[in-house]
């Protein structure tokens, strides 16, 4: 099985203008570092309206799932109005919003540990998420009802939320406009489609980072974070009949040029350790990918086969965005001794001076108003320079001309 049949096993159809551009967002996982996502696709949104390219494919997992979401339910308002009620949620999103205070919910864990070990009970997360629920009924309530006109109008022609299952298989819950088929299993990802009407729930189980947070029980099956498998939920958007891909994520595109330098002077830690796991977790795959669609599209460039345009925005270092978080968290926190932000300062000591990694993990879970308005900044500034560059599709679109797509009968 080659690498393109591992991106999309069967071309995407569906039922519309053979010329019509369908221009795909995709959302990668973050955490608290969605923010980051929120503020590159405030400026992307409207700058794709003014080149006739509006999304109408939304893919996210993760954190990115909720961008996805609520960019599909405000498909039809202007692109500003949408991407300030994007911007306007993470603004609102604090730590109470997501979990409980580790200080009140440690006696519930303890004794639910204690009960594991007795076979009595068993441990499902470390944190008490149950705020997070309340919270996403009363956020995403106002936008069920325009969701469900976006894409019953083919305004939105699918959303996509992605999950992992407990048989360690990715689940893409797919909300299709009329007339756009359900792509078929991925055999090469283990990439399962299920078509749906995507509520709450769906972003909720994409969301839940595993350990920390509550698995999610849908129909029957419990799910956790999407990222676990396919953080960048390339392959989805390509399966759902995307001309153009408009990717947005928390680390770059590409390898660190070369290794750092100087040699180590002490060996990796457990942090160190943790760091790098989650960026090969989180960033390789993503890689991968990118670099197998621009390899589709040099193959393809000139025959009759389809080419699909790409866009990408994210950071110029893995670790810049953890940076950020600390030095947000060293301006508001350090030395302040507020039983509130215990987790934060319990999460901050494992954020020392280290080669590598200052502020990651923080990141994941720092959610915090001052990181998410300087995430947001962050993000502006990056899509920024993409779009006033003079590259900002790779290949370019006058290049890139896409060859008709079969349409279902």
């Amino acid at each position: 099985m080659t690498s393109e049949n591992v991106i999309s096993e069967e071309l995407p159809t569906s039922k519309r203008s053979k010329s019509a551009p369908r221009v795909a967002i995709v959302a990668a996982g973050a955490g608290a570092r969605g923010a980051f996502e929120a503020g590159a696709l405030s400026v992307l949104v409207p700058w794709l309206a003014k080149h006739e390219l509006r999304p109408t494919v939304f893919v996210g997992t993760s954190a990115g799932s909720i961008n996805a979401s609520l960019l599909a339910a405000t498909a039809d308002l202007e692109p500003d109005d949408a991407a300030e009620k994007l911007l306007a949620f993470w603004r609102s999103l604090t730590v109470r919003s997501v979990y409980r205070s580790p200080v009140r919910s440690a006696p519930a864990a303890v004794a639910a540990y204690v009960g594991q070990l007795f076979g009595r009970s068993h441990v499902v997360s470390l944190l008490d998420t149950t705020p997070l629920i309340g919270f996403a009924k009363q956020t995403l309530a106002p936008y069920v009802g325009p969701l469900r006109s976006n894409v019953e109008s083919g305004r939105v022609q699918a959303l996509a939320v992605v999950a992992t299952d407990a048989s360690e298989r990715t689940t893409v819950f797919a909300d299709l406009a009329r007339g756009v088929r359900l792509p078929g299993t991925n055999r090469g990802r283990a990439i399962d489609y299920r078509a749906t009407q995507v509520t709450f729930k769906h972003v909720l189980a994409s969301s839940a980072i595993p350990v920390l947070f509550r698995p999610v029980e849908i129909d029957g099956a419990y799910y956790v974070d999407g990222g676990v498998r396919l953080n960048a939920p390339l392959a989805p958007a390509v399966a759902l009949g995307a001309t153009h891909v408009v990717a947005v994520a928390t680390h770059p595109e590409s390898y660190p040029a070369a290794p750092p330098a100087p040699p180590q002077q002490r060996p990796p830690d457990v942090v160190d350790s943790i760091v790098s796991v989650l960026g090969s977790l989180l960033a390789d795959r993503m890689i991968e990918d990118l670099h197998t669609l621009d390899k589709l599209n040099a193959n393809t460039n000139g025959s009759p086969a389809r080419l699909i345009p790409r866009l990408f925005v994210g950071p110029k270092t893995r670790h810049e965005v953890g940076e950020l978080a600390a030095k947000v968290y060293g301006e508001r926190y350090q030395g302040r001794h507020v039983v509130n932000e215990f987790d934060f300062r319990a999460l901050h000591a494992l954020v020392g001076t280290r080669e590598k990694g200052n502020g990651d993990l923080l990141s994941y879970v720092f959610f915090d108003k001052a990181f998410h308005e300087a995430a947001i900044q962050l993000g502006i500034h990056y899509a920024r320079n993409k779009t006033n560059g003079a590259a900002p599709w790779q290949p370019s679109p006058a290049v890139a001309q896409p060859a008709p797509i079969s349409t279902v009968p």
